[in-house]
Order: structure tokens, then sequence, then C-alpha cells
């Protein structure tokens, strides 16, 4: 018996205690890429125009799904590439693609609004203008 075992006869029970799937849960057989998904959103490159503060960020595969502070609707819901976050960072987004009723298969979740954008981008100026 290796050091291993336990953690491994562990990890189940860890995973129905806590529950949630852990961050390396394999996607769904037909779950796209984030490069297939932003294709299939026809979500196009764009500038970060929009700034908020991260709220709550979860990963999954290679997603984040960030609710982030927004000034005209309080709270919004962004997924974007796997980008790593904390609570309080301050970002920016582009306009991306909306979508509601998104249900995420790995989490089980299903988000009444979120919008799919290509990138996420720490503020590097936190003081400056919107």
């Amino acid at each position: 018996m290796t050091n291993k075992t336990p953690l491994l006869i562990m990890l189940p029970m860890m995973i129905l205690l806590h529950g949630e799937p852990p961050l390396w849960a394999a996607p769904p057989p037909d779950h796209p890429t984030v490069d297939q998904a932003a294709r299939i959103l026809d979500i196009p490159a764009q500038p970060p125009v929009h700034r908020g503060t991260v709220l709550e960020v979860f990963d999954s595969n290679n997603y984040s799904y960030i609710r982030v502070s927004h000034p005209q609707e309080q709270e919004r819901w962004l997924a974007a590439p796997r980008t790593p976050l904390s609570v309080g960072t301050l970002i920016r987004y582009g306009e991306g693609t909306r979508m509601e009723n998104f249900y995420s298969k790995v989490w089980k979740r299903t988000f009444p609004v979120i919008t799919f954008v290509g990138e996420v981008v720490i503020d590097p100026n936190p003081g400056g203008p919107p």
C-alpha cells in the first residue's frame, strides 16, 4: 500500500461531502474547447471596455466563471478562458456574447444570464478612469 492509497479512498467521500465536482473533472464528450466555443458563439476580439470587481470566481476545465460587479446591472456573470483571479480584483472585459439559461454540465448549474467573453484582463490602472 502506498501513501497515495488513503487519498484515493478519501477523495470520493470528500467530493460527496463538499457537493461540487473537482476542478480537474473531465468535460462531457460533446463539450467544446474555449476556442471552439468562441467560434460557435461568434465572440469577436473586443477591447476590454467594461470594468468590474470580482465578487466570486470558480474554474471549470478551461473556463473561469466570474461574478463581477457591474455599474448598470449591479452584478454580472462572465465565462472566460481560464484566468487566475481572486475576489476583489478589478478587471476589464469586452462586450462578449450574452446567453440566457446557460446550463453548465460540469457544475450542474443554470446561469439565468451569462456573458461569454474572449478574455478578462486585470486592470493595470485600478485608480484610473473607467
